[in-house]
């Protein structure tokens, strides 16, 4: 009866009936169990295996650890008493071998989140035994499980890559490790199968080496050169490299464009549709996000993506608690979900959790070293706590790490300007005029400077800075600034001028609608002209200038509360001597 139960099994089995497979494995498992004389090695030996792997099928990964750490112990018994139906077994199904039972006893753990347990099952393979796929997975173990040493996962990559040189995901993950993109490439290329004809995968390379190394801008420029200059122009992964360069880089306006012909490409492409929830907030596309959100109510099966674009629309709106709660189910299902983290830490700071934010940055931190927003939200954090010494580390660690990029220098010059210490204050014009030498239309630099050299009385200079903006890049905020210059300098219908360009662009923004209502008051009483217009001077500091993509709403409640506002005491001074000393030197250098 056993056999004939056993050839079921296997015609289950081979037939993919899974489910049917388990009760008739549990069956002749107990059978085996009562009757130990019909229990043969061989026999017993093949009903675990065939038990464990229905159970894996049908992601009853518990039952399934049982039965394959059951067989792996059988088959060392097996081994030591050199039984001779073991390589018969093993060469009639190629998922019975060790390695296969092995890398699916770690896909099981890995699953359950036992990580720890998942690496030792796969490092008891010999190192020479494992596959490409198994090295693949015993590498994302290490380095998802957040070791300091990650020698082990950059020695399990580069295996991958010897035998499958065009494994992307090892080719990246090598380089998000910290590995140089050069050696990257040589192992590459050096690579005993490597393809003819990929002279683009060089570029590929050394493009993802420098999102990588934060040098976001130029990562853009390169990906785009390859989209550009090869067959593979509009490709979705390509386009949304693109587009999430940008994005990094801070330039939300372009980074918008290319993120939404990656999800017009492929609407369920995840990379892209995150990104480009968040790009709709920092422009303030609330109808492009409402749309986005929509499509997500259709599916039935929810992913970490589809609660973190749930979560962002709820936060563009408003709704703070539904936001946290949504981004809490995303990181649930994805706990390396870097844009949830990221959330979670800007809501901790809308609503003045700074201790809740610090961990949520800090995650964020662990997972991409590479973005801006993990330092600048920890700085917002430090700040609104009052921990000056640590506001200090994270402002110069910006400075340090994103020397190419322009947001970082923005973000200090803000800083700067709000400080009580005299120097700093005055250096704050040159560490913008520092971001536009990286990028000359730089929009949040570009108003800054605008705004420093208003009140240091160069309005001329302002003046000409805007409008060269605005030829280039137009944006309703700036056509407002200028429209508020210019009611400054008695010039009304300059100003009427740039306040209806700003309105045609948007037509419910406020400021603007203001500064032409201030300009209406004008007109018709002239003894009032000064009191009127003051109404709208760029001055006012209740609504803050950034552009793109800083967000203008945690930095007006942040950075003007905080300690590096002038007061009484002591703690005002929120820069020391030492401190602007370092980060000046490095400016010069």
């Amino acid at each position: 009866m056993e056999i004939i139960l056993l050839n079921n099994v296997k015609k289950l089995y081979d037939n993919e009936l899974y489910a049917s497979v388990i009760p008739t494995a549990s069956l002749l498992h107990t059978l085996l169990q009562n009757d130990r004389s019909l229990a043969t090695s061989e026999l017993e030996y093949q009903v675990l295996l065939y038990y464990g792997n229905a159970c894996y099928y049908e992601r009853q990964y518990r039952v399934a650890i049982k039965h394959f750490n059951a067989a792996l112990l059988m088959r060392k018994s097996m081994i030591r008493y050199k039984n001779v139906h073991l390589a018969a077994i093993e060469n009639t199904c190629e998922q019975f071998g060790e390695i296969e039972t092995r890398y699916r006893l770690a896909t099981c753990y890995r699953d359950l989140g036992e990580h720890s347990q998942a690496v030792a099952t796969l490092q008891a393979l010999p190192a020479k035994s494992r596959t490409p796929k198994v090295n693949m997975l015993q590498a994302k173990l290490v380095q998802q499980g957040g070791s300091s040493n990650t020698t082990e996962a950059i020695l399990a990559y580069k295996d991958v890559l010897r035998e499958c040189p065009l494994a992307m995901e090892a080719i990246e993950a090598l380089l998000e490790l910290g590995v140089n993109g050069i050696e990257v490439n040589s192992l590459v290329v050096n690579a005993s199968n490597v393809p003819k004809n990929i002279e683009w995968l060089s570029n590929w390379i050394k493009a993802h080496a420098q999102m990588y190394s934060r040098n976001h801008l130029e990562a853009s420029k390169t990906f785009q050169s390859i989209n550009d200059n090869t067959k593979f122009h509009q490709n979705e992964h390509l386009v949304t490299l693109i587009g999430k360069s940008l994005y990094y880089y801070g330039n939300s306006t372009q980074a918008q464009l290319y993120l939404e012909m990656a999800a017009m490409i492929n609407p369920h492409n995840w990379d892209a549709i995150m990104p480009l929830s968040v790009v709709y907030e920092y422009n303030q596309k609330l109808q492009g996000l409402d749309k986005l959100t929509a499509q997500m109510t259709n599916i039935h099966e929810f992913t970490s993506g589809h609660w973190f674009v749930m979560a962002q629309s709820f936060y563009a709106h408003g709704m703070l608690e539904k936001a946290s709660s949504f981004a809490y189910k995303a990181l649930t299902l994805n706990p390396r979900n870097v844009e949830a983290q990221l959330l979670r830490g800007k809501i901790c700071l809308r609503t003045k959790r700074h201790k809740d934010g610090i961990h949520f940055f800090r995650a964020a931190q662990c997972v991409a070293n590479y973005r801006f927003e993990v330092y600048k939200g920890l700085f917002y954090c430090y700040m609104g706590m009052k921990r000056c010494k640590e506001a200090q580390t994270m402002c110069a660690l910006a400075v340090r790490y994103f020397r190419n990029l322009p947001r970082s220098y923005v973000m200090f010059a803000r800083t700067l300007i709000h400080s009580s210490h005299p120097h700093p204050k005055k250096s704050a014009k040159k560490v913008i005029g520092k971001a536009l030498e990286i990028d000359e239309y730089y929009a949040p630099a570009v108003a800054l400077m605008a705004e420093l050299c208003q009140a240091e009385g160069e309005t001329q200079e302002a003046i000409a800075l805007l409008k060269k903006q605005v030829v280039n890049y137009p944006h309703y905020r700036l056509f407002t600034m200028l429209g508020d210059i210019l009611a400054g300098e008695k010039d009304l219908n300059g100003a009427l001028e740039y306040y209806t360009t700003a309105l045609s662009m948007e037509p419910t923004y406020q400021r603007a609608l203001e500064g032409v209502n201030a300009l209406g008051k004008v007109s018709w009483s002239n003894n009032k002209n000064e009191q009127d217009i003051s109404m709208t001077s760029s001055t006012n500091q209740d609504e803050e200038w950034p552009i793109e993509c800083d967000e203008p709403s945690i930095e007006a409640v942040e950075l003007l509360s905080s300690p590096a506002v002038a007061h009484d005491d002591g703690e005002s001074d929120t820069f020391s001597d030492p401190f602007w000393q370092d980060v000046d030197a490095e400016l010069t250098n």
